[in-house]
């Protein structure tokens, strides 16, 4: 079995309510964006040092964070590719820059086969930030495995559900989602704990959640 770390984030109980509160509300050139501030800028750094060609998020939500990927590539002079995948597109939303599209976390393999996305260059950076419940993280983990290269960053996004006393809605979510594909395929993603770590061990919304394609 392989032997994975703690999951527990950096962030006290006492603060993690008010940080949460202040989260739920956090909007983006005023579309709701739902990200942690700590988050974003991991993601800074994380575009900035990997360039990628495929910027993929799962989850649009309202579009905020669709938003700030495409300003983020623009701002460091990237031109990647951009879509942002849900089961609905947000309404009063569009950017030239973003490819808002309908689909489903637990068959990624017809969006990704529709729009092409497996001839796009690498390195690649998918964000999955959807429904959060055990079946749906573990079916995109095992979809983006597939298509996935060496140096491709996924981020598996809100485990911190653990600690805000949230998981059991989703049996279990991305935390038992990740450790149950770790420990199933070895050797297929590593955790990346240069970015996991980057503010503290696992001060992030994403414990272990920073997977780097092997």
């Amino acid at each position: 079995m392989t032997d994975i770390r703690s999951f527990k984030t950096a962030f006290p109980e006492t603060f993690l309510k008010s940080y949460q509160d202040g989260v739920m509300r956090y909007t983006y050139r005023g579309v709701r964006c739902l990200k942690s501030p700590v988050d974003i800028a991991i993601y800074m750094k994380l575009l900035w040092d990997l360039k990628p060609n495929l910027i993929v998020e799962v989850g649009s939500h309202s579009g905020g964070s669709a938003l700030m990927l495409a300003d983020l590539a623009t701002a460091f002079q990237l031109k990647p590719k951009i879509v942002s995948i849900d089961l609905a597109r947000p309404e009063g939303v569009s950017d030239d820059r973003v490819t808002f599209v309908e689909g489903d976390v637990s068959d990624l393999e017809a969006v990704f086969s529709r729009l092409g996305l497996g001839e796009i260059p690498h390195p690649w950076f998918v964000s999955e930030d959807s429904a959060h419940t055990f079946s749906g993280c573990l079916a995109a983990l095992k979809y983006l495995a597939s298509v996935m290269t060496a140096g491709d960053i996924l981020s598996m996004e809100d485990g911190v559900l653990d600690e805000l006393n949230l998981s059991d809605r989703y049996d279990g979510g991305p935390n038992r989602a990740i450790r149950t594909f770790l420990e199933e395929f070895p050797g297929c993603f590593e955790i990346d704990t240069a970015l996991c770590d980057m503010f503290g061990t696992n001060a992030t919304y994403n414990p272990n959640g920073y997977l780097r394609k092997l």
